[in-house]
């Protein structure tokens, strides 16, 4: 059973795989790099997106290999010295990194926002934070620890007021192809996505949106397969952040899972995982050794531990005894813990997808239900001592 959909999705649409094996069979050439390949794809791949998130332009569509690379561009791209950037505890790795990264290259200033216990941000914690050299607000919509979306939309429209001068970057990682990204009300200068969760590609694509009012530098330069004759890298977008031959067969599996998503709409996928969450939840709360993080949520994930078990032990039961695949530890998002208080082993997420069935749920209902019951006897194991957790408290500015 896989339950492990918030890292990768699987399985992915069939209509994905027979694109990717007639590629190999029938393809020839690397894109914009031979005059006998037909690129049309790649274009349709960028419109896909454009109307997927309602952005104005296919051309602010920038493919990237994921999310990280896409942050990577945004973050070490746009701070100068001495800006001040807004972010909260429920960052990614992708986040946490890059901006810990430039604050030592560039003596950025960092306002880390906390969190609620479900890993909600109050909109207004934003807000109050911002300063006069504040110049970009980090939200990620979806958390992956906890599955909760935050209100990107109302901090968009917010600083709305401060007429384009504080730029928003949204991290749509976990929510893009879950729920409805609609940017004309999200109002975000970027938005970073990758392909292989939600959007059901394959790994090693993703990309951003890039308001066009917006200039990056580019990451790296090089080839581009058109404009040879520049001996600086091109000006327009996207070409100015695509050096390199692309991901052909990563944009391939968006042009063609984009079509099955549409087909299927995000409002229907949303309704499917929180139906399937509240029923999950429903279940786990009745377990009285569970402690449990995770609201009804449409992205599919279910947070908890069993109290006295190490995470790590209970999905080496699940793996043994049902053949189950799931996510444990801090999932690459350190900070939040502090503030679900599951610290310092993390958790174990169930992340379902909509091919997730109901009996599979129940099965591992029951399961965890077996599991309670024995907790007492499987408690009586000593707790390793770790190292030092990263605490969101001990960063400069913490609101």
């Amino acid at each position: 059973m896989y339950f492990d959909s918030a890292a990768t999705s699987f399985p992915k649409p069939k209509e994905v795989k027979k694109a990717i094996s007639n590629f190999f069979e029938q393809e020839l050439g690397s894109f914009q790099r031979t005059d006998t390949e037909n690129s049309d794809f790649i274009y349709e791949t960028r419109r896909k997106l454009s109307d997927f998130f309602n952005v104005e332009s296919p051309s602010s569509i920038v493919f990237t290999s994921n999310s990280t690379e896409s942050l990577n561009i945004i973050i070490q791209g746009f701070l100068k010295n001495g800006d001040h950037v807004i972010t909260t505890a429920t960052e990614h790795n992708s986040v946490i990194r890059p901006l810990v990264k430039v604050k030592h290259e560039k003596n950025i200033q960092i306002t880390w926002v906390k969190c609620d216990k479900y890993g909600f941000v109050n909109p207004d914690d934003i807000i109050s934070s911002i300063k006069d050299n504040t110049k970009l607000v980090i939200m990620n919509h979806g958390s992956n620890v906890t599955g909760q979306v935050q209100d990107v939309e109302q901090v968009g429209q917010r600083l709305q007021k401060y007429d384009g001068k504080i730029k928003f970057l949204v991290d749509i990682s976990q929510t893009a192809g879950h729920i409805k990204i609609d940017n004309s009300k999200i109002q975000a200068d970027f938005l970073a996505f990758t392909g292989h969760k939600a959007l059901l590609g394959v790994p090693g694509i993703g990309g951003f949106y890039i308001n066009p009012k917006v200039d990056l530098p580019p990451f790296k330069v090089g080839g581009t397969g058109v404009l040879s004759e520049l001996l600086e890298q091109p000006k327009a977008v996207p070409l100015k952040y695509e050096s390199g031959t692309l991901n052909s067969l990563g944009v391939l599996s968006l042009y063609h899972s984009l079509d099955y998503l549409n087909s299927l709409t995000t409002d229907k996928i949303a309704s499917d995982l929180k139906k399937k969450t509240c029923y999950f939840l429903d279940r786990l709360s009745k377990m009285e050794n569970l402690e449990i993080y995770s609201l009804e949520n449409p992205l599919g994930i279910i947070s908890f531990n069993i109290r006295g078990i190490v995470p790590s032990r209970i999905s080496h039961f699940l793996s043994k005894d049902l053949d189950l695949q799931c996510r444990t530890g801090l999932l690459c998002a350190p900070f939040i813990h502090e503030f679900i208080h599951n610290n310092p082993f993390g958790c174990v997420r169930l992340s379902m997808s909509y091919e997730t069935t109901w009996e599979e749920i129940n099965v591992v209902c029951e399961y965890l239900k077996n599991i309670n019951e024995q907790a007492e006897s499987i408690q009586n194991i000593k707790f390793p001592e770790i190292y030092e957790m990263p605490s969101i408290k001990n960063m400069e500015e913490y609101v």
